[in-house]
């Protein structure tokens, strides 16, 4: 195999003469450049790109950490992000935490080694002094959750988005509503937040009623058919986490002959296609997934590239999305 010494002993010129010529230094003669770039199409010479970024410290990888890529909104956000890092020239890297710290911590670690140029993490399994402390390890930028953490974060306005959508709600005349999560993160419990801030309007924020947990079509399903069995749900209104959830839902209320909206209003969350098909079509929330991730890729890039940078804390709005569902 070809190396560079082979190059520039055939050429009659230095090792780091023939580096510059690779690497698209302007600092070379045209006589000298024009030389080497003819022996290395006569040899087919290939650069050792791994040695190249051991020497450049860089790998142009982006590792983008999500709980799971099987969660439809994880799997839209994934592939928003890696849509955004390849357009920017990073190739990225999926990694898989199913919310196990150690998992995160490894990723993190990859940072710390160079193995990557940057991080997208999309939610943390990990305390907030902890995960301050891996901020330390390299460029770390946070798409999706809303952390107070000294970096760019870029996420949905999660409390606005909740109350939005409950308001939505009660506004058609709905009083008993029930909210749901997928899980306990501070996105969710914003959420949360959101929905008891718009009952308390309508002064109906005592005994609010969650539920956890709920994650897939089988869930909703599940919680649907608990709900409107024998026709005796005292509920009239549910906000699910999901669209998903949210069609699991509508499943089971045609299966108990529950008129949606009519008996029970019911609305999703991130405006997946699935929201379009459903009987009736599910009102749901749009929260801009897209428009996050080229963001996110954005800052991550100026940074990256050595363009003036300063973290920012960049929140969208969404925007709802009715549909016959409520």
């Amino acid at each position: 195999m070809r190396t560079i010494n082979d190059i520039a002993r055939q050429c009659g010129v230095s090792k780091s003469t023939v580096s510059r010529v690779l690497n698209g230094h302007p600092y070379v003669s045209e006589q000298k450049r024009q030389k080497v770039l003819s022996a290395i199409e006569e040899t087919g010479f290939t650069p050792n790109n791994l040695a190249v970024q051991f020497r450049k410290r860089k790998t142009s990888a982006i590792g983008i950490i999500t709980p799971q890529v099987d969660h439809p909104y994880f799997a839209s956000l994934v592939q928003s992000l890696s849509n955004a890092c390849a357009a920017k020239g990073w190739k990225p890297v999926i990694f898989q935490t199913f919310g196990d710290k150690k998992r995160e911590l490894d990723v993190f670690a990859k940072l710390k080694q160079r193995e990557l140029d940057g991080i997208i993490l999309t939610s943390s399994a990990l305390e907030a002094p902890l995960l301050a402390h891996c901020l330390e390890n390299g460029p770390i930028l946070i798409c999706n959750e809303k952390y107070e953490m000294d970096t760019t974060v870029c996420s949905l306005d999660e409390e606005s988005a909740a109350y939005t959508l409950t308001m939505h709600m009660l506004q058609t005349g709905k009083k008993r509503l029930l909210f749901c999560l997928d899980q306990t993160s501070p996105s969710q419990e914003a959420r949360y937040r959101g929905f008891l801030k718009a009952l308390a309007v309508k002064n109906l924020a005592e005994g609010a009623k969650r539920i956890e947990a709920m994650v897939t079509i089988e869930d909703g399903i599940r919680l649907g058919s608990e709900l409107f069995r024998n026709n005796q749900s005292l509920i009239d209104g549910i906000f699910a986490g999901s669209d998903f959830v949210a069609a699991g839902i509508l499943h089971a209320a045609k299966q108990h002959q529950i008129s949606v909206p009519e008996k029970c209003a019911v609305t999703g969350f991130d405006n997946h296609p699935i929201s379009r098909i459903t009987d009736p079509p599910l009102t749901t929330y749009d929260n801009e997934i897209a428009a996050m991730a080229q963001e996110t890729t954005a800052q991550l890039d100026l940074q990256l590239t050595g363009h003036s940078y300063v973290p920012k804390h960049l929140l969208w709005k969404g925007y709802l999305v009715p549909r016959n569902s409520t």
